[in-house]
């Protein structure tokens, strides 16, 4: 094919996002699929997009280039299967383009641009009516008269119709969803008699409870499964709760009584939370399409013909509760028509309710989110198929020179988080410059811990460490190097700050190594680390390429404020587990079994205390570090819902920290690993899922 490519690329349509929509995209897209259809017996075929300005005045070398395509055949060669990809990816890239290269104030009038419209003309008449007024949290976020929703009036109580709730479409259907506010005190029956009128299908809800010094929502459903509440005679209960690192599911069960208080009418309902999404900023793409995922999921599965819209709901029913109902519909477009609409839905927003999607970042993160769910595409699977997916991962594309695992690296790459040294600045300073190891991996000040504990004016919050989700917790795990001989106080500033409950070491430097000094008491004696703390040896035990010691940590007062307030410091218990068998320089260790047990023993533990996080320690802090909490991300995922998602439990590990898991050698490796843990883990329950044979196979 000789074209222009860059002509074609600039035909994109920016006011209406569909790669369907462009008549050179789709004409050529039909050729080559006509194409497939009729030559399925070929091994493999190359789509050339040659560039080429033949006959113009200028274009000698372009000209030349494109005579000379055919005795150059690797050149601008793309793998059939990657055809849908690379038309994706350009209409991508150069959308990222066209964004980066506006200035701010260029970006701000693009967004008023794209946003305005003439909504301001509908009423919001019984909304700003003052015995209502007191109903809305805010009052920029209030429902227009033509689409709100209407409650049954209550006999004598004047505007009992009233509740801060408007009907929105999504792109293929009408009333899909109801967004609201968060309930009020005042506004949880209304709330509740909203949710039983419309027969709600779900709840999702967007906020915490309590964020920024402030009550965002008040807790509408009952705070234990013991215990029922009742709201305008609707009867409440919290039947299950499972808690992801992210998100919440709550099963509720909403019933009516009579007279006689038996049940006449009862319903079930699911609640998904989103836990982890601050106001006024904006949470992580992978981490929203996963809950977006589960909301499809569960509700595909249980809700009934005649369930009514989805309850969508952030603080105030604005600017979160928009980002999400975009990202859903132009899924779900996507899904059904393979093509997008962010600017002509965002219209559609505005026109429905006052302040969804109420700034740039947020309007950005919408873009942002859909370009990760098109190029990463689906990356779990059943864990029953797991033997399949193994062996097409493994094969290597002629073309390329590379298999599955690769390419999903790189995309993780291109992926992952760039922090500057602004936002590194705790690491960078003077005083801390010589607590870190390796100056080019310091913590990003938004996910490090700071340190608590006052040790001297001498000592600063700061440790070389970041907090890394789990599977199911957030901030499970806090990721650290190997003390240095002046940094021992601050680790152990660190385990006690934040209560761990378990300290993971990782590798056993060489005897008498004075770069990895000893930072836990040998022997059955007490040591000082720092001014302030003590720790003392209670017990050990060593396994097979485990070792584990339990300690008591003992804190001094040495601030003079807390000793005239007469704060104490109470003792408290960590047990500390060391792997043996992961000699320095090894990529993965030489027993995978080892390092199973050496979790399960760690989870063992957590159960016997209050889930406290888990330091995990390496010499430097970064690759074994980060297999050993996507391994656990990966397992729990297994256990949970028998699903394998290594590209996202790497991608999760990477966010806070871009060293973990740092290159393709050790990835390749590594991958491997992960791949080979959960196996093991399986053939606890499931002989049949995978050999061993095939297990050793993989690790070689």
């Amino acid at each position: 094919i000789f074209s222009d490519s860059i002509s074609v690329l600039q035909r994109l349509n920016f006011s209406n996002i569909s790669i369907k929509a462009n008549s050179i995209i789709l004409e050529i897209k039909h050729k080559y699929y006509q194409f497939m259809k009729t030559k399925s017996s070929i091994n493999s075929i190359n789509f050339s997009w040659i560039p080429s300005h033949i006959g113009i005045r200028g274009n000698e070398t372009a000209d030349h280039f494109a005579k000379t395509a055919s005795e150059t055949p690797d050149l601008l060669q793309v793998p059939f299967t990657d055809f849908d990809e690379l038309l994706t990816f350009n209409f991508f890239e150069l959308l990222k383009k066209h964004m980066e290269s506006q200035t701010k104030n260029q970006l701000k009038e693009f967004a008023k641009k794209n946003t305005a419209t003439k909504v301001e003309t509908h009423s919001c008449r019984h909304a700003m009516k003052p015995s209502n007024k007191e109903k809305n949290q805010n009052q920029k976020c209030i429902p227009y008269d033509y689409n709100r929703v209407v409650l049954d009036t209550i006999e004598g109580e004047p505007d009992s119709d009233y509740v801060n709730a408007s009907y929105v479409d999504s792109i293929l259907k009408p009333n899909a969803y109801i967004v609201t506010q968060g309930p009020m005190e005042n506004t949880v029956t209304e709330f509740w008699r909203m949710v039983w009128q419309e027969k709600a299908c779900c709840i999702v809800m967007l906020t915490k409870t309590f964020d920024f010094i402030r009550v965002m929502c008040v807790q509408y459903w009952p705070a234990s499964k013991e215990k029922d509440e009742e709201y305008g005679g609707i009867g409440v209960s919290v039947l299950k709760e499972e808690e992801l690192a992210n998100f919440h599911i709550r099963t509720i069960r909403l019933y009516k009584k009579n007279e006689n208080d038996e049940v006449t009418e009862e319903r079930t309902l699911l609640q998904f939370h989103y836990t982890e999404w601050h106001s006024h900023t904006c949470p992580f793409g992978n981490a929203v399409l996963e809950f977006r995922r589960r909301v499809r999921a569960v509700v595909g599965s249980t809700i009934k013909n005649e369930s009514g819209p989805m309850v969508v709901h952030c603080n105030d029913g604005g600017g979160r509760s928009g980002v999400y109902l975009a990202i859903d519909a132009n899924m779900e477009l996507a899904e059904e028509e393979d093509a997008f609409d962010v600017f002509g839905y965002l219209k559609k927003l505005r026109q429905s309710r006052r302040g969804l999607i109420e700034n740039l970042e947020q309007y950005k993160f919408v873009y942002d989110t859909l370009e990760e769910f098109v190029v990463c595409g689906t990356s779990w699977f059943p864990v029953s198929e797991l033997s399949q997916r193994l062996k097409q991962k493994s094969v290597k594309d002629p073309i390329t020179k590379m298999n599955e695992y690769q390419r999903e690296y790189q995309q993780i790459c291109k992926q992952t988080p760039r922090f500057t040294i602004g936002d590194c600045a705790g690491g960078h300073r003077a005083d801390n410059r010589e607590k870190n190891r390796d100056v080019l991996v310091v913590p990003p000040d938004n996910f490090r811990p700071y340190l608590t504990s006052f040790q001297g004016n001498s000592y600063t919050d700061y440790i070389n460490a970041v907090f890394v989700d789990g599977y199911t917790k957030p901030r499970e795990y806090i990721v650290t190097e190997w003390p240095l001989r002046h940094t021992c106080g601050e680790f152990w500033s660190l385990v006690y700050d934040y209560e761990c409950a378990a300290v993971v070491v990782l590798c056993v430097p060489p005897p008498g190594s004075t770069n990895f000094p000893s930072f836990w008491p040998e022997g059955k004696h007490s040591k000082k680390y720092g001014p302030v703390f003590t720790i003392d040896h209670i017990s050990h035990n060593h396994y097979t390429n485990i070792k584990t010691w339990i300690f008591r940590i003992n804190k001094k007062i040495v601030s003079l404020t807390e000793l005239m307030a007469g704060v104490k410091a109470p003792p408290k218990t960590v047990q500390l587990f060391q792997l043996t068998c992961w000699p320095m320089g090894h990529k993965v260790p030489t027993s995978t079994n080892s390092l199973v047990e050496l979790m399960n023993m760690v989870e063992r533990w957590r159960q016997r205390t209050d889930y406290g996080p888990v330091a995990v320690v390496s010499p430097d802090g970064r690759s074994r570090c980060g297999v050993y909490c996507a391994a656990n991300a990966c397992i729990e995922q297994v256990i949970q819902h028998g699903e394998v998602d290594i590209f996202q439990a790497v991608k999760t590990v990477r966010r806070h920290r871009p060293q973990l898991v740092e290159n393709m050698v050790s990835a390749r490796k590594q991958r491997k690993l992960l791949v080979i843990l959960s196996l093991v883990l399986l053939s606890d329950f499931n002989d049949d899922v995978f050999s061993s044979s095939c297990c050793l196979q993989l690790v070689r």
